[in-house]
């Protein structure tokens, strides 16, 4: 028996890389493990996109490298967004890595394994913009047996000043709809309950192709999948939320009411400096309250923006304050090599940027409270993820309005069902992000 171990660093995107890593593993005859030290082959699957995740991204390696000393790891290889930003300085950087892929090449990992096996000197796989992985490719599902996520397409076409991703990830190539839908199929044959549709800006999917109508159709035709329960849309860009797409949401038997709107800030002069949409983010977030009552809504905010001044921010935190997101992530800026933000004058200083993201965040956390405190005493549906991570003795689920990983979820304290079923359950507290609960 030979074991491989798959390190996935990044967001959900880059998991579901990572998931496609691990099919073509398991077709090659090994056996997937966590631990480390058992481990033949060792998988690092990086993120590229600031420089506190190269820095995460490195240590990840360096660690695993260890494994090649102390463990049983005979190859190590590094694949991802780092890989393809950085390139051939790596070669030199990381001698301990064995093959280098870049998010060009992770579909060839099957290849590359084979060709250093056979004793080709080859270490770095890496390219421009490649298809999209059909369906045909096949996932291992690491999000548990009832949830997954699913990549509508990949690459970016927007022009965000502070962001580097079309460099790394090239233009926007939408899946087909039909191949989206055998996946989601296949999905919900194999137990599935949620799905949770991905891509760099999945509000511009199908854009490519110069249709406008591909998401709310998309939803539509998800809508008729037999055994699929939820179906989540993340990564939505203002500016795409259309009333044919909401309209499409607010008649779907099966998409939860919930919205990913990353905003970043709500300053006209700061969002031009960004390269962000120009429609103002409250009128946006009106619109989609107006058609779609009762929806949770996530954003990301940036702080410490080249320009950002005193009033700008007092003008962001009045804005929070007013439009309450239910679920917010708050990030310093970050200046990138190689994008148009990293040359703009006026930084604010990483102090005052790191006060301004504390200021942000206690407002959040008490809008969260304040919204949770709502629900107590109200019968709602909870999908149970099974047993909590901190003890056995309860589970943990989510709401329709909580995403996975990202947003808070459900304590349930008293009762039982098994993973994947979605149950009533009876709100008895709230916290800061949590809730607590009884199945009824």
């Amino acid at each position: 028996m030979k074991y491989a171990a798959l390190v996935s660093l990044g967001c959900a995107k880059n998991l579901v890389d990572s998931e496609n890593m691990a099919k073509q593993l398991l077709d090659m005859g090994w056996q997937m493990t966590q631990v480390l030290p058992e481990a033949e082959l060792i998988v690092v699957n990086t993120c590229g996109f600031l420089e506190s995740a190269v820095q995460e991204a490195i240590e990840a390696i360096l660690e695993a490298a260890q494994h090649k000393v102390s463990g049983k790891c005979s190859m190590l290889i590094a694949a991802g967004c780092m890989v393809q930003r950085y390139g051939k300085k790596l070669l030199r950087e990381l001698p301990e890595v064995d093959l280098f892929l870049g998010a060009s090449h992770y579909h060839a990992l099957e290849a590359a394994v084979e060709s250093k096996l056979a004793g080709n000197p080859r270490r770095l796989w890496i390219g421009g913009p490649a298809p999209v992985p059909g369906s045909e490719a096949g996932w291992a599902i690491s999000t548990g047996s009832h949830s997954a996520y699913l990549k509508i397409a990949e690459g970016c076409g927007n022009s965000c000043s502070f962001c580097i991703i079309p460099n790394l990830r090239g233009p926007l190539r939408s899946r087909s709809e039909a191949d989206i839908l055998a996946e989601a199929v296949r999905l919900a044959s194999a137990g599935i309950k949620e799905i949770n549709l991905i891509a760099q800006d999945t509000t511009a999917f199908g854009l490519d192709r110069n249709d406008t109508e591909a998401l709310p159709r998309l939803l539509e035709k998800l809508d008729e999948t037999p055994g699929l329960e939820w179906i989540r849309l993340l990564y939505s860009y203002p500016d795409r939320i259309t009333g044919r797409l909401l309209y499409a949401m607010a008649n779907s038997r099966k998409a939860v009411p919930y919205l990913d709107i990353p905003i970043q800030h709500c300053a006209p002069a700061i969002l031009k400096a960004m390269g962000r949409p120009p429609e103002s983010p409250e009128r946006v977030i009106d619109k989609i309250r107006s058609a779609l009552p009762g929806v949770a809504l996530r954003t990301s905010i940036m702080v410490g923006f080249p320009g950002e001044t005193g009033a700008e921010f007092k003008s962001l935190l009045a804005f929070m304050e007013r439009v309450e997101f239910d679920h917010a992530g708050v990030f310093v800026y970050s200046p990138e090599a190689g994008t148009r933000a990293a040359r703009l004058p006026g930084r604010p200083d990483k102090k005052r940027a790191e006060s301004r993201r504390a200021a942000l965040l206690e407002v959040q956390r008490e809008i969260s409270r304040r919204k949770l405190k709502l629900l107590v005493g109200r019968n709602l549906p909870v999908l149970i993820e099974g047993p909590h991570p901190e003890t056995d003795l309860l589970l943990a689920g989510r709401l329709p309005t909580q995403a996975p990983e990202v947003d808070g979820g459900v304590i349930v304290t008293a009762g039982y069902a098994e993973a994947g079923e979605i149950c009533r359950v009876q709100i008895t507290a709230a916290h800061d992000y949590d809730l607590e609960g009884q199945i009824v």
